[in-house]
């Protein structure tokens, strides 16, 4: 007998239908689980971030303040996700090849008269800060997708330390105005410039 794909049947349902169901159910299900896996890898990046950034802002140890708002990982039905993240202070310069380091350049730069930078220059390696995320995520149903185990995006982010060369603080409060003013006592050439140095009345 002959199957008449057009043909309408009041109250009831064709085979090829019922028979589409499962497969249109399967490719449902399998778009979410991929969806899921992207939303997460975004989720991780943006908490990694945010958790650098943090650590970089902080006055006190990096890794102890290496986290953010997480309220809306993990809030979603039928979904297991977890998200971690851990800093480290990181040379920041150690990657230089063509360039050098900002304060042997500065030091290079100064080798005629070395005292200009002595207020400012700073003895310690410049850090960053280097932010290591880990997140997963495993669906609790149907079974064929819980059997897949859980899917792991890891991210990284690299960030300076905010911290701010402040001519207000020392070391840089002397800065560069009281070693160019000494140098100019010693020779009569601050005359040529009456009260342009704050220095000039010390």
């Amino acid at each position: 007998m002959r199957i008449d794909l057009m043909s309408r049947r009041k109250g009831s349902i064709s085979l090829e239908a019922i028979m589409a169901m499962p497969v249109a159910l399967v490719i449902i299900l399998a778009t979410r689980y991929i969806a899921e896996g992207m939303l997460t890898r975004q989720e991780v990046a943006v908490y990694t971030r945010a958790s650098t950034i943090s650590a970089a802002a902080a006055t006190g140890p990096a890794f102890g303040s290496c986290t953010t708002d997480r309220t809306g990982i993990a809030a979603k039905s039928g979904i297991s996700q977890t998200v971690d993240a851990t800093c480290a202070r990181y040379r920041a310069e150690q990657g230089l090849s063509r360039e050098k380091p900002f304060f042997r350049a500065l030091k290079d730069g100064a080798r005629a008269w070395p005292r200009i930078i002595r207020d400012v220059e700073i003895k310690r390696p410049i850090q960053d800060v280097k932010g290591r995320g880990t997140g997963t995520f495993l669906m609790d149903k149907p079974d064929f997708l819980v059997s897949q185990g859980a899917v792991t995006s890891k991210q990284a982010f690299l960030l300076p330390e905010m911290k701010f060369w402040d001519h207000g603080k020392t070391p840089f409060k002397s800065g560069h105005d009281k070693v160019i003013w000494q140098a100019l006592r010693q020779h009569g050439t601050y005359q040529l410039f009456p009260k342009v140095f704050p220095s000039w009345n010390r």
